[in-house]
């Protein structure tokens, strides 16, 4: 049963998902501890922008190492570090402390989706790609949801921003032996289901080989320009996501506060709703890619993403003033960004990798986002901080719309390709 691809998926759906109790806790506590420790935007924006900066690095030393040891192996010492640095973050305290042991926590994080992604890269075939990479991407949207509403009920019933770095990666660790008994560490053959129409052309010395050096494999990404567009879109992308993941408590908080109704747990409560759309999103966009075949989603990403800008136009300028309107603003962003950002590092890094190569592609492609990642939260805090959400929302829809003709032009050459 452990072998059959149905419970191996499943498997890595819970556990990618997991990851996300030792994440969403840290952007949950964002009104605690600025009530607590008196911190600006600007601090917290720091909070989040340091950490992402070494998840974007963790991104590409996971990966490429992924390959070297294997995935499950990677994901194992992705939860156990995750684990011990969310602890020792909640028994410290001031600025330096946070960003520190966040930091940490993040770098050993970024294993977890190389990891998963090296399993599916062995265990299934290219043409089930985009819709087994769209039921795992479920896995991170899910897994922010259960654990944003686990944060809200901790922060209603318990005192304080601590409880969160307790009781989260608590659950973290249990589901982290339920993957090292559950999961097992043996592959397919490495290049035995490889599609030589879609994987990068090794030399030919080393096409037979099982085992490419990490050298080879980055070298024949490099010479993919469908590798450069996905990490194009990967930094604008994930600018997005982890914008909205990052400032969508505090900005809910903030309007409520301003219309009486002020409670953090709420506020926390309705940001879960842009990841419970994009698990609908993650699931549709993957199936209606494969429609388009490997290579050819650009597409189905382009018509999606030009939804998101006019969306964000309406937060920026449409005067809203009802946190539940502002909600559900944040979902039908939610719904049509996070299906391409499912994509990015998920069908199209097995679209243009080996099957020894898919960690180390889908670290790079996830690693260069979250670099550019890193400045949602400095700059969009410093800008509301500045300025107010408006101008904040308006930085978020200049990097949508760019977002968006970089796709609509990929998916012009695509188009063209076909006919």
């Amino acid at each position: 049963m452990r072998d059959r691809a149905p419970f191996v998926l499943f498997t890595l759906v819970v556990g990618y998902g997991a990851f996300y109790l030792c994440r969403a806790n840290v952007e949950s506590s964002f009104p605690l501890l600025a009530a607590d420790f008196g911190f600006t935007k600007v601090q917290l924006g720091t909070l989040s922008s340091i950490p992402i900066a070494t998840y974007a690095v963790g991104k590409v030393v996971m990966g490429t190492f992924g390959d070297v040891i294997g995935g499950k192996r990677l994901m194992l010492v992705a939860t156990s570090g995750s684990v011990l640095a969310t602890f020792a973050f909640g028994a410290s305290s001031g600025l330096a402390a946070f960003v520190f042991f966040a930091a940490v926590n993040r770098f050993f994080q970024s294993g977890g989706w190389s990891g998963a992604v090296s399993i599916v890269a062995l265990r299934f075939e290219p043409p089930r790609h985009g819709l087994v990479m769209g039921i795992l991407s479920t896995s991170y949207e899910l897994g922010n949801v259960l654990a944003i509403l686990l944060c809200s009920a901790v922060t209603r019933w318990l005192p304080g921003w601590r409880p969160l770095f307790r009781i989260n990666p608590t659950l973290f660790a249990l589901v982290g032996v339920f993957l090292a008994v559950t999961l097992r560490a043996t592959p397919m053959p490495a290049r035995a289901l490889a599609s030589p129409a879609l994987r990068a052309p090794l030399p030919p010395e080393r096409e037979k080989a099982d085992d490419p050096t990490i050298r080879e494999i980055v070298a024949a990404l490099a010479r993919k320009r469908a590798f450069w567009i996905a990490v194009v879109l990967s930094i604008l992308l994930t600018f997005l996501r982890v914008g909205f993941l990052t400032w969508t408590p505090t900005y809910l908080y903030e309007l409520s506060r301003a219309t009486g109704k002020g409670v953090v747990s709420g506020a926390i409560a309705k940001s879960a709703i842009f990841s419970s759309a994009g698990v609908v999103a993650a699931l549709t966009v993957g199936a209606l890619s494969d429609r388009f075949g490997p290579g050819r989603r650009a597409p189905v990403m382009a018509a999606s993403l030009a939804v998101v800008v006019a969306i964000v136009v309406v937060l920026a300028h449409g005067q809203v003033r009802s946190p539940l309107v502002a909600a559900l603003l944040i979902g039908g962003v939610g719904l049509f960004l996070l299906g391409p950002y499912s994509l990015l590092a998920g069908a199209l890094a097995l679209d243009v990798s080996a099957k020894r190569g898919a960690a180390t592609a889908a670290g790079i492609i996830d690693g260069a986002g979250y670099l550019g990642a890193s400045l949602a939260g400095i700059v969009l805090g410093g800008v509301a901080e500045k300025w107010g959400w408006s101008a904040a929302f308006d930085v978020v829809a200049a990097a949508a719309f760019m977002a968006t003709l970089v796709t609509g032009a990929w998916a012009v050459r695509v188009l063209r390709t076909v006919k």
